[in-house]
């Protein structure tokens, strides 16, 4: 079985999706490297709230897989995480086409991890900001 840091990389050598919650929102890895990563996501009134906009919680999703998959590239093959809080400040709506979240990772430590994701649309315009902690689990 593969562990998380290899799942994501194989994910973004390929193409595909890193996880069953990327596929169903086709949240896809752009860039990666240490500490980073950039994803895609192409927004349609499928991800909408009652105000034609696209929903809070999605673009949480994409937020948190950005931040997620940056501190994958920081752990070794037997580490695995999870999100314990999460933070998102939202700046202005997102209708349709791609939404890209940058994710970076703020501090790591042996037992937590801090990061940080920002989202912008297709003119460069920052659509939300959202931070979070992450613990390391036992394997």
């Amino acid at each position: 079985m593969k562990g998380v840091k290899e799942k994501v990389y194989h994910a973004w050598k390929t193409g595909t999706f890193p996880s069953p919650a990327t596929k169903t929102l086709g949240i896809k890895i752009l860039e990666l490297s240490e500490g980073r990563s950039l994803v895609e996501m192409t927004v349609d009134p499928n991800h909408h709230n009652m105000s034609a906009t696209m929903h809070g919680g999605i673009m949480a999703d994409i937020a948190d897989a950005a931040m997620g998959i940056a501190i994958a590239t920081t752990i070794s093959p037997e580490e695995d995480f999870t999100t314990m809080e999460m933070k998102i400040s939202f700046f202005r709506p997102h209708i349709k086409g791609p939404l890209r979240a940058e994710g970076t990772v703020a501090k790591r430590g042996k037992r937590v991890a801090f990061a940080e994701a920002v989202l912008k649309n297709q003119l460069d315009q920052i659509v939300a900001k959202a931070n979070g902690t992450w613990l390391f689990l036992d394997a």
